[in-house]
C-alpha cells in the first residue's frame, strides 16, 4: 500500500470517526427532509455565521454561538434559525423562531454530539430565502452520557432563571438576556439505560407581551439548557419565559425590566 495512503488511513482511525472521511454524506438527505426542494445557499457570510470549537472538550456540553450579520427590522429580518448536527441520532437540534422585536437574532446555547459531525445553522429570512453556515466539530459520546440524577435534580426540575446583562446594556441597542433551565434532558441512550427520554421541547419568551423568541427542541440541547438572546426594550416591561417538557411539565419565570436603569449613556 502507498505509504502516504497508509498514513492517511491511520489518521482517520486515530480520530475514531469513520464519518470524517465524508462528513457531509448525510446532508443531502437531511436537507431534503427538512426543507424539501427549497434552495439553501451556502454563501451565508452576509447573513449568518456559526461559531463552535474544532474539538469539543466535553461532547455533552458543546458551546455554540449563532452570529447574524443583519439587524432585525420590519422590512427584513431572520424569522427562523435551525441548528442541525448531521451525525447525531436526531440531526434536528433546535428551531428558533424570532421577530423584529428581537432586535438581533444572535443566540448562544450548548449542544450534545454523539460523534464528530458538521454542525450547521440554517437561517430563514422573512422573504423565504434560506442561508447556511457550517463548522466541522470533533467529539463523541455526548448523547449517551448520563444525566444528573438524585433528589436535587428532581427538586429543581424545570426551574428557570432570567437575567439581563447590564455590562452590555448600551443606549438604543437591544438588551442581552439569558435564560437558564434546570432540566436533565434525559436522552434514554447509553448501554443499559432503561430511562425514557425526557427533555424540554418548547420555550417561549416575550417582552411586554410581544413575542421575542420561541424554540422547538429535543435532547440535542445539553443538560440544564441555556440560551443567550437579544430583545428590544424601548420602555419598561415584563420579560416572561415559559417552558414545557415532554412530560407536560410547564414552568414560567418573569423579570421586570426598566431599560432606563440598565442602559449606559
Amino acid at each position: 500500500m502507498n505509504r502516504l495512503l497508509t498514513i492517511a488511513l491511520l489518521v482517520l482511525v486515530s480520530l475514531g470517526d469513520v464519518a470524517y472521511a465524508n462528513p457531509d454524506a448525510n446532508w443531502p438527505y437531511i436537507r431534503k427532509t427538512m426543507f424539501g426542494d427549497r434552495a439553501v445557499s451556502a454563501n451565508a457570510q452576509s447573513v449568518v455565521e456559526i461559531l463552535a470549537p474544532q474539538r469539543a472538550e466535553d461532547a455533552s456540553v458543546v458551546p455554540i454561538t449563532i452570529r447574524t450579520r443583519m439587524t432585525q427590522t420590519r422590512e427584513r429580518y431572520i424569522k427562523s434559525l435551525w441548528l442541525v448536527i448531521d451525525q447525531n441520532p436526531s440531526p434536528f437540534g433546535v428551531r428558533f423562531h424570532l421577530t423584529p422585536d428581537s432586535g438581533r437574532a444572535d443566540i448562544e446555547t450548548r449542544i450534545r454530539m454523539e460523534s464528530s459531525s458538521p454542525v450547521r445553522v440554517v437561517a430563514e429570512l422573512n422573504d423565504g430565502s434560506l442561508w447556511m453556515d457550517r463548522k466541522l466539530v470533533f467529539g463523541a459520546g455526548g448523547c449517551s452520557s448520563p444525566s444528573a440524577k438524585g433528589d436535587s435534580a428532581l427538586r429543581n426540575l424545570g426551574r428557570m432563571r432570567l437575567t439581563v446583562d447590564e455590562q452590555f446594556a448600551n443606549a438604543d441597542e437591544p438588551l442581552l438576556a439569558q435564560l437558564r433551565i434546570s432540566h436533565p434532558q434525559t436522552t434514554g441512550m447509553g448501554v443499559g439505560n432503561t430511562e425514557e427520554p425526557r427533555y424540554v421541547r418548547q420555550v417561549n419568551v416575550s417582552f411586554a407581551d410581544k413575542p421575542i423568541l420561541s424554540a422547538d427542541l429535543d435532547f440535542t440541547i445539553s443538560e440544564n439548557p441555556s440560551f443567550r438572546f437579544y430583545f428590544l426594550s424601548p420602555e419598561k416591561g415584563v420579560l416572561r419565559a415559559r417552558m414545557e417538557d415532554t412530560e407536560n411539565l410547564v414552568m414560567e419565570q418573569t423579570l421586570h425590566v426598566d431599560p432606563t436603569k440598565l442602559r449606559m449613556n
